[in-house]
Order: structure tokens, then C-alpha cells, then sequence
């Protein structure tokens, strides 16, 4: 699958997402989504290879060791024109 970090995506529930990071561990892509219109919807994804496609992540311990990676990822993914961006639409 080709989706990136800032790719916007529709998933099954016919929302769109942001994906806020992606990280490759352990032979496997996963995928930090945020619904766009309710930013408190979050997901955690495992990329399916042979159907592409993305299924949910619901161990809690998983997701809690991906954590810090998706933060190093979407860190080092953003731009100083995104934070401008960011900063113009909170003013």
C-alpha cells in the first residue's frame, strides 16, 4: 500500500483520516490514524499485505510500544511549512 504520513484516506466506516505517523516494526507497517472531522477518533493500524488493506490494532500493549516510534516518525515527517500552516489556522 502506498499511504504516507499526511495522506488523507477513507476507511470502511466511510470516514477520512489523517495519517498522523507510520512505522515499520518487526516486518509489519502500522499506521496512526486521526479521524478528520473528529479529531478524538483515533486509530491504530496494521497494514494487511495480502488484502491491502488496514485492520484495526486493539492490544494495548502493542500500541503502547508503537507509540514512541509514530512520535519519532511524525516528528521527523513534518516541515517548518506545516507548523506555519498549523500556526495560521489556530490564530
Amino acid at each position: 500500500m502506498d499511504i504516507d504520513i499526511k495522506d488523507t484516506i477513507v476507511l470502511s466506516d466511510d470516514k477520512e483520516y489523517v495519517v498522523v505517523s507510520k512505522v515499520n516494526h518487526q516486518n509489519d507497517t502500522y499506521y496512526y490514524l486521526i479521524d478528520k472531522n473528529v479529531n478524538e477518533n483515533i486509530r491504530f493500524c496494521i497494514e494487511n499485505k495480502s488484502r491491502q488493506s488496514l485492520i484495526d490494532i486493539e492490544d494495548k500493549n502493542l500500541i503502547q510500544s508503537l507509540l514512541p516510534l509514530f512520535v519519532e516518525a511524525s516528528s521527523k515527517a513534518i516541515t517548518k511549512e506545516d507548523i506555519e500552516i498549523m500556526q495560521e489556522i489556530n490564530e
